[in-house]
């Protein structure tokens, strides 16, 4: 164990604190990435400070702090401004037009005339194959316990 200890003094937690920070800097620009930004830019503010109060090299850390607490604040300014874009109208003509309700039933029931023809060759071609069927289904599907023989049949020479 005492070989164990000067190997974790050795680790630069200032510089994973401070990484944290610059991925949630990069992160915290994009809308869609901004909740990401806003808890790895949080984390990396805490673990600066974690790292700050144990004493050591204080320029990393610190620096991870501010850059951490940027990217947070950074973070939630992309998402307080991109929020009430969701649900608002935009200004100008839309570059897909709906259909109106009806100009859709209309295309519907020019799609069902076209197809009616086809629809019913179908139809009729079901009722007769379900006509050679009316015997009950017992045809060309072999039972389960047909290939079956001898000690595997029901009733065999099991115990």
């Amino acid at each position: 164990m005492p070989d164990d200890e000067p190997q974790r003094a050795r680790v630069p937690r200032g510089g994973v604190a401070f990484g944290f920070a610059v991925t949630a800097l990069v992160a915290s620009w994009n809308p869609i990435a901004a909740p990401f930004g806003l808890v790895v830019g949080l984390a990396a503010a805490l673990l600066g400070a974690r790292v700050l109060r144990g004493g050591g090299r204080r320029r990393l850390p610190a620096a991870a702090v501010g850059v951490g607490i940027f990217a947070a604040v950074a973070s939630v300014t992309v998402l307080i401004l991109t929020a009430g874009a969701v649900g608002t109208d935009l200004p100008g003509e839309p570059i897909v037009k709906g259909r109106t309700r009806v100009e859709l039933e209309q295309t519907l029931e020019e799609a069902g005339e076209r197809t009616r023809a086809r629809r019913e060759h179908a139809s009729r071609e079901l009722e007769r194959l379900a006509g050679k069927r009316s015997d009950g289904g017992s045809g060309s599907r072999p039972s389960r316990d047909r290939g079956r023989e001898g000690a595997d049949a029901p009733g065999g020479d099991r115990p």
